[in-house]
């Protein structure tokens, strides 16, 4: 748990920073972008400083991708996200969108599937699996304190989890955060650049991944290794 707060802490500081400067949209997302980036920094030198290589942690090549489904059913969000909803944003924006994008995947990558499920591992990986994408999902009710709608609040917790379960599993099975990190910058892109409204079309196109993820989870729990494949 206080990893994950360590992992979320600069990038309340990031909202912060930017409400006291009252920043313009873009200005505000380039600033956020830094913090974020910062905080990924943090999360690497704690991971140069403790026992675990980098490549232990999960900066290594993946293995195993076919017990994996060759990532096909986490690719297919993104484009579920778009024929539901659509592109609305503008190209200059867009490349605002992209610079936090990535810094968000490098940052909860290395803090909750590199550093907290690495510090959970000796539960099990299962049970680290689970603990670490529930508090990847409780860390995301930070956004109770931005006035956000609860229907809105309690479906970003749910799928945050879920979405915390299966890269987790991702981890376990091919031993390697590059995934997840890729993942997020694609997924992340797109879920900006579609808006955050919970329109009709919205909620159908979320229904829909949600499904798929559940599929995706309950398959590679099946695949899971008997032991740290570390």
């Amino acid at each position: 748990i206080v990893l994950g707060i360590g992992g979320t802490l600069l990038t309340a500081f990031g909202s912060g920073y930017s409400q006291v400067r009252q920043l313009d949209p873009l200005s505000a997302t380039y600033a956020q972008s830094v913090f974020i980036a910062l905080s990924a920094l943090v999360g690497l030198a704690v991971m140069w400083r403790t026992r675990p290589s980098l490549a232990a942690y999960g900066f290594r090549r993946p293995r195993h991708l076919d017990r994996a489904l060759w990532l096909l059913p986490l690719a297919a969000l993104p484009v579920i996200l778009v024929g539901f909803v659509g592109v609305h944003v503008t190209p200059v924006q867009a490349a605002a969108y992209l610079v936090l994008a990535a810094a968000v995947g490098f940052n909860e990558e290395i803090w909750f599937r590199g550093l907290v499920l690495a510090s959970l591992r000796g539960l099990g990986e299962r049970h680290a699996i689970v603990g670490g994408s529930a508090v990847f999902g409780a860390l995301h009710l930070a956004n109770v304190f931005t006035g956000r709608d609860p229907l809105y609040l309690a479906l970003q917790f749910a799928f945050a989890c879920l979405v915390g379960l299966v890269l987790a599993e991702l981890v376990a099975i091919t031993g390697s955060l590059w995934i997840g990190i890729g993942w997020h910058l694609v997924y992340d892109l797109v879920a900006l650049s579609t808006g955050d409204d919970l329109t009709p079309a919205a909620l159908a196109g979320l229904a829909i991944m949600t499904a798929v993820l559940v599929a995706y989870a309950v398959w590679l729990w099946r695949q899971l290794p008997d032991h740290d494949p570390r």
